[in-house]
């Protein structure tokens, strides 16, 4: 059975870093007669997902993703909380993604050494391949990797919750957020979206909602076949994985061509596919472009791409009007900043926020050396919210 415990220590890892928002501060008032009812409604099996938020991002391309209600994701984090670890012990240690201590610029900085140990620091020739999977999360079969998480739960997890554990994996994976959400963005946003990329049209049973905890997480239980594949039967050293991005160095060029069909067959017995027009095969000296930074011999800089998209964040801030455009502009300008920051691209840094308008900071002001753009606190979601409810509007 769901304990209250269980469910308090999902509510407080739901929260952290995401106290601030204004879902976060609905569900706090009151919060314990929510999780207790949320607990009664897991144990007598009447539990269903809640209405999703869909929208449609724009950059670095146009991509639907669906945001779940708070509650449910209380529920993503309490089946986080005790499948991370037993998928911390089978994953392979060359995938980075979503995996605490791990990262993007962690798989940045394998890519780079193992470069350097292929390649015996510069002195012998080595080749870099690195390929993409079409369509990853719209092309997963959802009873397909229903199965194979089950069988995964009655071989290594131990708990006495195991049957709710199985019950809420089995909801999480099958559900269809698409039958049962508000859209947020203009409905001519589908039109720049192909058929398979999107869950209204991709096809019944498949693909998971990009935008939730799980998908990410199961995603990874899924490819984590490819993990051991490229490791193990196919015996390379130097491989790793972000999300369903993954590279292969090797000194011998003709072996990793000749490897490529093996790596299709593979991906065919779990219904998925590589992209025909995302393969790259270079010597090292050339450098390759890994989750949104080029890796060279001397350096690794920031993507041209990446530095553009930033570009466009601050101009976007520039032409903000409300406080909700300015508070989208800003979370994206700092999701460029973090790349930028670990790339040690200072004088780019500089030079882009130096093009914020004056105007603009009235709502925000800049915090350390061109390091985070940050919302000034009497704009913020969360004071807004709590005076509404001083007020008496909620």
């Amino acid at each position: 059975m769901v304990t209250t415990v269980g469910m308090l220590e999902a509510y407080f890892d739901c929260r952290i870093r995401k106290r601030r928002t204004a879902s976060a501060v609905m569900y706090e008032v009151d919060y314990e007669s929510k999780l207790i009812a949320l607990r009664d409604r897991i144990n007598a099996r009447t539990y269903q997902p809640g209405k999703s938020i869909c929208f449609v991002v724009t950059r670095p391309r146009y991509r639907e993703v669906f945001a779940a209600a708070f509650e449910d994701r209380i529920v993503h984090h309490w089946v986080a909380l005790r499948l991370e670890p037993l998928f911390e012990q089978v994953f392979s240690p060359r995938t980075f993604n979503c995996r605490k201590g791990k990262g993007q610029m962690y798989g940045i900085n394998m890519l780079r050494n193992d470069v350097i140990i292929c390649s015996q620091n510069y002195t012998r020739d080595c080749y870099i391949m690195k390929l993409d999977l079409q369509g990853f999360f719209m092309s997963i079969n959802k009873a397909m990797l229903a199965r194979m998480l089950d069988a995964f739960i009655l071989e290594y997890y131990q708990g006495d919750d195991i049957e709710d554990l199985r019950y809420l994996s089995q909801v999480l994976i099958l559900h269809s957020p698409e039958k049962n959400c508000e859209r947020h963005s203009p409905a001519y946003y589908w039109d720049y979206l192909p058929a398979n990329k999107s869950l209204f049209t991709n096809g019944d049973g498949l693909g998971v909602a990009i935008g939730n905890l799980f998908a990410q997480l199961f995603a990874n239980f899924l490819l984590n076949v490819l993990d051991w594949f490229l490791l193990k039967d196919l015996g390379y050293k130097y491989v790793g994985r972000y999300v369903d991005d993954f590279y292969i160095i090797d000194t011998d060029k003709a072996k990793l061509l000749a490897d490529v069909p093996r790596i299709r067959e593979l991906l065919a017995s779990y219904d998925l596919k590589l992209s025909p027009t995302k393969f790259y095969i270079q010597h090292y000296s050339k450098g390759v472009e890994f989750t949104g930074s080029v890796v060279k011999k001397q350096r690794v800089y920031t993507c041209n791409r990446t530095v553009k998209n930033f570009v466009m964040a601050v101009r976007r801030l520039n032409a903000a009007k409300t406080v909700p455009e300015v508070e989208h502009a800003v979370s994206s300008i700092n999701s460029y900043l973090g790349c930028l920051r670990h790339c040690n691209e200072y004088n780019a840094r500089r030079r882009i926020l130096q093009k914020i308008e004056p105007h603009c900071f009235k709502w925000i002001y800049i915090k350390g050396h061109y390091e985070v753009v940050a919302l000034k606190k009497k704009y913020k979601r969360r004071t807004k919210t709590i005076q509404r409810i001083r007020d008496g509007d909620y």
